[in-house]
């Protein structure tokens, strides 16, 4: 391809490889794969006419792109374009324009730093200067800064970025369980933001390869089902239909590789039209391998896109046979008679019209309809020519369709319920497009479907009011693809794009979450954040689940950690505004946040997630992750928490006197409060006795390991010291966890009324 210029004539033939974009000056029974363009896995038919300037790459038919293979016939083109300049290199180069943009947890927890470094480092700055100016005297400069710091590192939540890294690995092994493969680590949580899905028809919505799916003649109307079912070499019962398949099968290049289990089908290799009519052929009793033994195969005229359709001369005995299929319209021209009951008739215009009107009702359902027809040849001839195909019997016509996935309708409806856009896209015609859109449950009004053509017609500031209402996008090029996802995104929405060929390379790459099917190629796999193992739509809406899932234990997390933070801060604030000795050290508000918290929050890393998750509709694009309702759940139980600790450090000083003792059962009071504090957390937004306490023996594990811990700090000598703690008995201990649960109990109370008042289950949509 390095020596390739723009001006030479490359020859082109079955199995070659194009190497530039080419103008097709002459073609015979030429079809190329252009899979990498259009993602559609059907080889296209080629000539060398001429075609309107404006066509989109799957409507250039007198063009063979660089990259493309040619699976059958020969051709001659002149080189139009060479490297950069290719359908290909302008895809390339697509691909490292497009910017990777924040994720929107990046954005969030930006914002969400620089509001709390503030609040932060104002209320830092006020607890000193009211200890230095209101308390002047009782307490050190040294102690006020001391404990200044440790507020600010104990109110700035560094467990935070652990624990967020800890819930999007684990999120990501659950996401790996649904069969998709997360590949970066922050995608994981932007798959739960997901609000539109533009996902390719072939290979996630369809099985990506074509399968017979009716067989109609005069007699007789299968479907699928019935065709794998019933056996049709009872000739004297399905006669017609045992003639078509027989024809499908000789009329026919694939090849067969017999497997040696019984039962088994074989493996066909080939176009995947003549594949699915060999495969059909073989469920219903007929092996093409027999079928070429028995009717010997002497001459072929190979499918031609003028004459439209394919021949083969086969001898029989000491009979010499005609096998056609091609195009309805082009063989009911050239047929004379039709087969009814295993007898030939007389092919009326009335009866002609019955097989038109069958062909328009299929086509309408977005088939592919072939025709077999068969006739008589000269005993003893060898040759075939187009003047020998006249005068046919018509047996009837196969409809061929790739199939959609049978999960497909079901996953719609729940996308639909999660308040996800799906979005259809197909390099299909629009009316084929819109009949696959009925098939699975999208819309596919006029106004609903928008092709390449129109998208060309409109500029990037009309697009984003047009795909609002767009479900289905026909006849598109990957430029459009890019084109729609910007589109959705000025809109505000969070998108995901699936595609598996390099043309898909700047979509995948532009969208907020780039899909690559695990059968496609490594250059959109390389360029997506999600991987999916199976192919199947399904997948990505599972995904989907997962992804909020993440989200939902990130603000567990969140609103775990700031209520600690604020409480230490409370509690400080409050002791110097008392005129009492701080209520807890420096090196213990130090062990709370960095020891204490750390296995707790890492836990919910393990929490399943909210069964309603996926009947809510996605958090808006930019929503705070601390929202209204979550500042006003912190609050609460800040305020709660802080106030019912203080009163026991208040009261424990008063009677004792003792503030080693007082501070102590203060720091353990804490820290139990914080282990229990996850239960409230976690069931939001219900009350705590409507879930399952155990469903997370992480959870478990870590609180009882918290007390352990917790008591380490005050019966061992090393941790004495550091942490100036002084044994308890187990009255103290008794008092601790009487006002562990009693502060529990104030919570759930205060989140009960503010449930029922403010009607949170439906509020708190994201939480």
């Amino acid at each position: 391809s390095e020596d390739v210029v723009v001006g030479d004539i490359l020859i082109l033939e079955a199995g070659d490889k194009v190497q530039a974009d080419s103008r097709l000056i002459e073609a015979r029974e030429f079809m190329v794969d252009e899979s990498l363009l259009t993602g559609e896995v059907e080889p296209v038919v080629k000539h060398a006419a001429a075609i309107a300037k404006d066509a989109v790459i799957a409507d250039r038919v007198n063009m063979a792109h660089r990259g493309t293979t040619v699976t059958n016939g020969t051709a001659r083109a002149v080189v139009t374009a060479i490297g950069r300049d290719t359908e290909v290199g302008e895809i390339a180069s697509l691909v490292k324009e497009t910017r990777e943009g924040e994720t929107p947890l990046q954005t969030q927890l930006r914002k969400l730093s620089r509001i709390l470094a503030g609040i932060f480092v104002a209320i830092v700055v006020i607890v000193f200067v009211m200890g230095l100016v209101i308390r002047s005297g009782q307490y050190s400069t040294i102690e006020l800064f001391e404990t200044s710091i440790a507020l600010a590192v104990a109110a700035i939540p560094e467990g935070l970025l652990i624990a967020l890294t800890v819930i999007l690995a684990i999120g990501m092994q659950a996401i790996v369980k649904r069969n998709a493969l997360v590949r970066r680590l922050l995608a994981a949580e932007t798959l739960g933001s997901v609000s539109v899905i533009c996902v390719d028809k072939t290979g996630t919505l369809t099985e990506g390869r074509m399968r017979v799916t009716r067989l109609v003649t005069a007699e007789s109307n299968f479907d699928y089902d019935e065709l794998r079912l019933v056996k049709l070499e009872k000739e004297d019962k399905y006669p017609d239909a045992l003639f078509a398949l027989r024809i499908a099968a000789l009329c026919n290049n694939a090849a067969v590789r017999e497997v040696p289990v019984d039962g088994l089908a074989p493996q066909f290799f080939g176009d995947t039209t003549e594949t699915a009519l060999a495969e059909t052929a073989w469920h219903a009793g007929l092996r093409k391998n027999e079928l070429d033994d028995v009717f010997r195969r002497v001459h072929e005229l190979p499918f031609d896109s003028r004459k439209k359709y394919m021949a083969t001369l086969n001898h029989v005995d000491h009979e010499a046979r005609l096998h056609v299929k091609g195009a309805p319209e082009v063989l009911l021209k050239r047929s004379a008679f039709f087969e009814k009951n295993g007898k030939r008739h007389e092919l009326s215009e009335h009866q002609r019209e019955w097989f038109f009107k069958a062909q328009e009702s299929l086509a309408g359902e977005g088939l592919r309809v072939l025709a077999l027809a068969y006739g008589a040849a000269e005993p003893g001839q060898n040759e075939l020519s187009d003047k020998n195909v006249h005068d046919l019997v018509f047996v009837g016509l196969l409809a061929l369709s790739d199939p959609l996935r049978e999960d497909v309708p079901e996953t719609l409806g729940l996308a639909r319920n999660a308040g996800i856009h799906v979005a259809m896209i197909t390099g299909d015609h629009a009316s084929t497009a819109r009949a696959i859109g009925r098939s699975i449950g999208l819309s596919a009004k006029k106004e609903n479907v928008i092709t390449g053509e129109e998208l060309a017609g409109m500029s990037d500031d009309q697009l984003p009011a047009v795909v609002k209402r767009a479900t289905i996008f026909a006849r598109v090029n990957p430029k459009d693809k890019i084109r729609i996802v910007q589109a959705f995104q000025k809109n505000g929405e969070v998108v995901a794009m699936t595609g598996d060929g390099v043309n898909d390379g700047p979509a995948l790459k532009g969208a907020d979450i780039g899909v690559a099917f695990g059968s496609g190629t490594d250059v959109a796999k390389e360029i997506s954040d999600l991987v999916l193992l199976d192919d199947r739509f399904s997948t990505i809406v599972s995904a989907v689940a997962g992804g909020r899932t993440i989200y939902q234990n990130i603000k567990k997390v969140v609103v775990y950690l700031l209520n600690s933070s604020f409480t230490e801060i409370v509690l400080i604030t409050g002791s110097i505004i008392g005129g009492i000795p701080l209520a807890l050290l420096p090196a213990q508000i130090l062990w709370i946040n960095l020891v204490e918290e750390a296995f707790p929050t890492m836990a919910l890393a393990f929490d399943k997630g909210d069964r309603e998750n996926m009947k809510k509709p996605p958090r808006r694009k930019g929503a705070p992750i601390v929202d209204k309702q979550m500042k006003i759940i912190i609050t609460i139980m800040s305020a709660v928490t802080a106030m019912t600790l203080f009163a026991l450090y208040f009261w424990f000083y008063r009677a004792t006197g003792d503030i080693a003792l007082t501070r102590t059962i203060t720091f353990v009071a804490l820290g139990i409060n914080s282990l229990f504090f996850i239960y409230p957390i976690r069931s939001m937004p219900r009350m705590i006795w409507q879930m399952n306490l155990f469903d997370n023996r992480y959870v478990v594990y870590s609180t009882l390991f918290g007390v352990g811990i917790l008591a380490a700090a005050v019966y061992l000598s090393p941790l004495q010291l550091l942490l100036r703690t002084v044994p308890l008995n187990l009255a103290h201990w008794f008092v601790i966890f009487l006002f562990g649960m009693m502060n529990i109990g104030l919570i759930e109370a205060m989140k009960g009324i503010f449930l029922s008042r403010m009607r949170m289950p439906k509020r708190l949509t994201a939480l």
